[in-house]
């Protein structure tokens, strides 16, 4: 009889273990929290007070919430006006309506500031003022 103390004592705990296991299953299964992906994105166009693009014109992106580049948190993003005065911005994020400001600068113009939310997009055309001399 007492050769058979060790296999129930085993027996016990293999069943704690299990009871253990599932009472972890059924807790996370009741806590799932769903998560919705959303695209953060930011297009704009830049152009002189006569509708020229400017090419080549700085951009500050500044995020007030949660935008990724990949798996890294964006706070700020910066990037250039391309040949037809055009940038894109495009992360994921989990929330909608994301706060942001964007600042373009570019020498011998003005810098212009625009504020927004996203998603949904964020579609500007900036109209970059000369510097007066």
């Amino acid at each position: 009889m007492i050769a058979c103390r060790p296999f129930l004592a085993a027996r016990h705990h293999l069943q704690l273990l299990a009871l253990g296991c599932a009472l972890l299953v059924l807790g996370c299964a009741a806590r799932r929290v769903r998560v919705h992906d959303y695209m953060f994105g930011v297009t704009d166009l830049v152009t002189a007070e006569d509708d020229t693009p400017i090419v080549g014109a700085e951009v500050t992106l500044e995020v007030n919430g949660p935008v990724y580049e990949a798996v890294t948190l964006v706070r700020t993003a910066k990037g250039s006006t391309n040949s037809p005065g055009r940038f894109v911005f495009m992360c994921p994020s989990h929330e909608r309506g994301v706060k942001y400001s964007l600042t373009v600068r570019k020498e011998g113009f003005e810098p212009q500031t625009v504020l927004g939310g996203a998603p949904p997009d964020g579609h500007h055309t900036i109209l970059m003022k000369r510097v007066s001399s």
